[in-house]
């Protein structure tokens, strides 16, 4: 029996299960067991513990062990909306409250990309602990749920999805008391038996255990499983794990997920999920592939469909043979016939997933949980290029949405861009393929052995799916093993990888320290404070007018006691002054502080300004274009936004336009502190820009427009420009380029940093305009005639370089011999990029690298030379040449620096 501080327990799953199951009446037996007199048994395929009516029953009713069992001669059509108002009215008429659906991208879980349940909602985490934040109690959640572990199963099994709602039922027993298991059972039975119309013979329901990943929370639940079919998972979270000790939770949780998706389709009938819930999806998609669905065949597939669980461990025999041999279905009409329907299946699902995450503010990419969307997307494409599809993917979208719409109202807002997503993605996609054969040629060439691992590489770096390669080198009489849980091994972890708690710059012990009181956020420019702790150059005061460094703020500067303050951190809420040098001070003693008020007030308009742009290119771009990152110095300041594809110039100008446009027609900031539900409620997750930690009280910055009109509402603790607004001035951008896939940089200026740039800049241009002895009124003229002139030199040093560049290239495409070469030249990066193009123009067959001095390296491959420019120079630079490759390209070309 597990009791409270037991700190004996073992934390696994099989160990906690014997645990609950010796003390079943007090974790797991309720009064509807009782009164219905079911029996509790031993399943005899699992060995788990189950409940039945049914006294012949051996089975608990897992598919695993159980066919599936309630399809129906006669069918029905179930509408997805119609059903959840049936099911939300049920619940309300017991007490419920229904809340509208969170988004699937997790912005208030910092560990998490996605939501992947439905309790996710309510979850914050806070110093490493799990608190729940919840608006109704008890309530109902339409929550629409991603998960990517089992992509391979998705159109196979019948019922596996990357997008499904949870349709979550939940009570909070803390800190009024909300229901336990006995109530919550009723309300399951009831539903089962009442509104699905399950038999009541039918039913099992089995007993398990719930954790997190690593048991901080944890309890027992019972499973309810009906002719083969898993219907809902009854959750009860009443223990915690810390350091080993065990306790009840003081709140206790109940979180039941029915799977909405087969409720519908246990109610229809139907064959598959698929078929119940993606009806006109499918048919569309029939109509446009060129076959027709043949349910009858697929009817010896569809029962034993529960059976299978695509898995890599699984030997000597993959799933398409067992489902041959379970099903008897001949090889012809599994590949004819099954294969098509079980591929059309995935394709419904994947896309409206990609509905569902890119409206969210998810986009395509290989950073993330973006990648995972790059992935189900891109294998739609491999799907429709293997089927020759016909179809629209976009008429897919419309028609989800317009299914959707009146449970998701707003499930229709990103259209057009996920239009233009598609179309970028498919760009994309093309392009990988033009390289693929050349790629596969060259393994067959050399004879490469295609390992899980290449063939994973191959789909990551070049784009190529490994049935395309198993298919070609057939063709060829050369087999591929394509490993069955391809899909799932590359997919990234439901959890953010390498996200922790940022370390502290400094090395100080402030245990035993009060937290610093913060008179920054009164604006405090001067200040008297005591010294608590003097180490070093390290100064701690009991109370500070300085910054400290946080959201990417620098900190204030300034001086306490006439000594330079150069920098200022926070360490579990003490803040350390780092003095310029070791101060003459002594603990108890009163000290002056000064702020330097110029970098402050450049500070804060960079850090205004920042929230001015975050709008601007939401308002330009579409709601995709989350803030990633960003950093305000003195000097200037950058912003991390998400997008597609590379700012265009255009968009950089309309970005600014649009933020100068705020300023001009008057800008109001205020502050709010507030409790994490009402900022959540009043302003939506978009408050997490930048990924600020949610906390139990936010700290809310809004800027209106004078009308009272949000611009925009961020949870942020840096310094703004309150009653100071004009002095922003103008925002210039300065710089914009890409970061990382899906990622762009925009550098700008603001405020007396504006101001500076723009006297810079006409300070240049009247130095331009003197060294060309030109009157500054008719620069642009005079340098026109200028360029004009310069023009006619660079085409003369054009043809020359031109005709040395075909000379040596000639001579290295001799040398290269159809293999690959590397060598220095001591040429500009220009000069070395068009020896090695015009080299393998010459010898087709040759890979060349050629590198300068100042470490600069250029890879060309030629047409059939049967390699990637980037994948070579990056696995044999070091070989070649003796240093690193960093640096990027494609197919043909690659350039970059060398590194030791």
């Amino acid at each position: 029996m597990v009791g409270p501080e037991d700190d004996i327990m073992k934390l696994d799953k099989d160990s906690l299960r014997k645990d609950f199951s010796k003390d079943y009446k007090s974790y797991y037996s309720t009064e509807l067991f009782e009164r219905e007199g079911f029996i509790r048994k031993k399943c005899k395929a699992c060995g788990k513990n189950f409940w039945t009516l049914d006294a012949d029953r051996e089975l608990c009713g897992d598919s695993e062990h159980e066919p599936y069992s309630f399809f129906t001669g006669k069918t029905s059509d179930i509408n997805y909306a119609d059903f959840w108002k049936k099911f939300a009215k049920f619940f309300k008429e017991n007490g419920h409250s229904e809340i509208e659906k969170y988004p699937v991208v997790s912005r208030w879980r910092q560990d998490l990309y996605f939501t992947i349940a439905s309790i996710q909602d309510f979850q914050r985490i806070e110093n490493g602990r799990i608190s729940f934040e919840y608006s109704e109690n008890p309530l109902i959640v339409p929550q629409m749920c991603m998960r990517f572990n089992d992509i391979q199963n998705v159109g196979v099994t019948g019922r596996h999805l990357t997008a499904f709602m949870m349709a979550g039922q939940h009570a909070f027993n803390y800190p009024k008391e909300g229901y336990w298991r006995d109530r919550t059972m009723e309300l399951n039975f009831k539903f089962l038996t009442e509104i699905l119309g399950v038999k009541k013979k039918s039913l099992t329901y089995t007993e398990d255990v719930w954790a997190m990943g690593d048991f901080s929370e944890f309890g027992p639940c019972i499973e309810a499983f009906s002719n083969g079919l898993e219907l809902v998972n009854n959750v009860f979270t009443q223990f915690e794990s810390s350091n080993g000790k065990v306790s009840e939770l003081k709140g206790r949780v109940v979180d039941v997920g029915w799977g909405f998706e087969r409720l519908i389709w246990f109610k229809s009938g139907k064959q598959t999920l698929y078929d119940s819930v993606f009806k006109e999806q499918l048919e569309y998609i029939h109509r446009n592939m060129g076959i027709k669905p043949d349910h009858a065949k697929y009817g010896s597939v569809a029962s034993i469909a529960g059976y299978i669980d695509i898995d890599a461990s699984k030997a000597g025999e993959n799933y398409e043979q067992e489902i041959m041999r379970r099903s008897g279905i001949s090889r012809e009409d599994y590949y004819s016939t099954i294969k098509p329907m079980q591929s059309a299946y995935a394709v419904a699902d994947h896309m409206r997933t990609l509905l569902f995450g890119i409206t969210d503010g998810a986009l395509p990419s290989n950073v993330g949980g973006g990648y995972n969307l790059r992935v189900i997307l891109r294998r739609v494409f491999d799907i429709v290029n293997e089927y020759g599809m016909d179809i629209d993917l976009m008429k897919l979208i419309e028609s989800h949405a317009r299914e959707l719409k009146p449970v998701y109202p707003d499930i229709d807002t990103a259209i057009d861009e996920i239009g233009t997503i598609i179309d970028v993605e498919r760009k994309r996609y093309n392009s990988t393929k033009s390289s693929a054969n050349a790629i596969i040629d060259s393994i067959i060439r050399k004879k490469e052995k295609l390992t899980a691992e290449k063939l994973r590489t191959l789909y990551e770096s070049n784009g190529i799916a490994p049935e395309y390669i198993a298919k070609e080198l057939g063709k060829k009489g050369i087999d591929v093993e394509v490993p069955e849980n391809f899909y799932t091994s590359i997919v990234k972890s439901d959890f953010v990888e390498g996200r922790k708690e940022k370390r502290s710059k400094i090395d100080i012990d402030v245990s035993g320290i009060s937290k610093t009181k913060k008179l920054f956020y009164d604006f405090a420019e001067e200040a008297k404070a005591k010294v608590l702790k003097v180490e070093n150059n390290m100064v701690v005061l009991d109370s500070t007018p300085f910054y400290a460094e946080s959201g990417g703020q620098e900190a204030d500067h300034g001086t306490i006691n006439g000594i330079r303050v150069e920098d200022v951190q926070s360490v579990e809420g003490v803040i350390v002054h780092m003095m310029q040098s070791k101060p003459d001070l002594k603990v108890g003693q009163a000290v002056e502080c000064r702020v330097d008020a110029e970098r402050r007030a450049r500070l804060m308009a960079h850090h205004t300004a920042t929230h001015l742009i975050s709008a601007a290119a939401r308002q330009v771009l579409g709601k995709h274009a989350w803030q990633e990152g960003a950093k305000k110095s003195a000097e200037k300041a950058h912003i991390d936004v998400a997008h597609y594809e590379k700012l265009t110039e255009a968009q950089v100008k309309e970005i600014e336009s649009t933020a100068n446009k705020y300023i001009l027609n008057g800008i109001k900031v205020a502050v709010e502190e507030m409790g994490r539900s009402e900022a959540e409620s009043r302003f939506g997750f978009s408050i997490y820009q930048g990924h600020g930690v949610p906390a139990a009280t936010m700290r809310i910055v809004q800027i209106h427009d004078l009308s009272g009109r949000l611009i925009d509402a961020e949870a942020c603790g840096g310094l703004h420009l309150m009653n100071r607004e004009g002095m922003i001035g103008i925002i210039r951008i300065i710089g914009s380029y890409r970061i990382h896939d899906g990622i762009d940089r925009l550098e700008f200026v603001a405020g007396p940093a504006a101001l500076d740039y723009i006297n810079s800049m006409d300070r240049t241009l009247k130095s331009i305009a003197a060294s060309a002895n030109i009157d500054l009124d008719k620069l642009e003229a005079g340098v026109g005639q200028k360029l004009g002139e310069l023009r006619e030199y660079a085409k003369e040093y054009s043809k020359l370089s031109d005709e040395l560049s075909g000379y040596v290239a000639k001579e290295i495409a001799e040398s290269a011999k159809g293999s690959s070469l590397a060598r220095r030249l001591d040429y500009d990066r220009k000069m070395l990029r068009s020896i090695a193009s015009k080299a393998v123009l010459i010898d087709t067959k040759a890979i060349v690298i050629l590198y300068n001095s100042a470490g600069e390296a250029v890879c060309a491959a030629g047409e059939h030379s049967g390699m990637s420019a980037v994948q070579f120079i990056t696995e044999n630079s070091k070989k070649l040449i003796g240093n690193s490759f960093k640096g990027g390209g494609s197919e043909r070309i690659a350039e970059g620096k060398l590194t030791k």
